[in-house]
């Protein structure tokens, strides 16, 4: 049996500039933990240490922040993060969905995870269109929303995002948005 968890209510602010809890203390969803430039982010330990002070223990890792991968240009902050934290990395092509196995492989991470007393932060770049697919999933998934209703529960869960909270749509691509409303609660 799968724990439940109350869902964080709206408005609620995320533990940095640019991100929104899912459950309040145990799961927040959001940016790269950087500061954003106009053609790359640059590593701000000040954001990775706000999430370590909220208690983020795990960071789940949706960019190919890798050679050769569309966010090559992301500096890893993997350095400010270890020994405090584990980072767990499941690479998803910009502005794409993952494939299904690979989305279960990512909501029993995140599900295993908060089983076993530790702090999520799942995170793309922008917090937006990867990120949002990946909570939208994990929302269905457990019986949180409903195909008719998931948008708008991300939405409400945005409000705690001050920097772009209900401003940009999440998921932000028609793909990723079909992924999300075909999820299947309990896969």
């Amino acid at each position: 049996m799968v724990q439940m968890y109350p869902l964080a209510p709206e408005g609620l602010p995320g533990p940095t500039g640019r991100s929104y809890w899912v459950v309040d203390g145990r799961f927040a969803a959001g940016a790269y933990p950087g500061k954003k430039g106009r053609r790359e982010l640059e590593r701000v330990p000040e954001v990775v240490e706000q999430l370590l002070d909220a208690g983020i223990d795990r960071f789940v890792n949706l960019t190919q922040d890798y050679p050769g991968g569309t966010d090559a240009h992301l500096t890893h902050y993997d350095s400010d993060v270890e020994p405090h934290a584990k980072i767990g990395r499941f690479a998803i092509r910009d502005v794409n969905i993952p494939t299904g196995q690979l989305m279960v492989e990512i909501l029993d991470a995140i599900d295993d995870d908060l089983a076993g007393g530790h702090n999520v932060y799942v995170h793309c770049w922008g917090g937006v269109g990867r990120t949002g697919t990946v909570v939208g999933c994990w929302l269905v998934r457990h019986g949180y929303a409903i195909a008719d209703d998931v948008l708008e529960v991300i939405s409400d869960l945005r409000v705690g995002d001050a920097g772009i909270g209900r401003t940009r749509m999440s998921p932000e691509t028609l793909e990723q948005i079909d992924f999300v409303v075909g999820w299947e609660q309990g896969r």
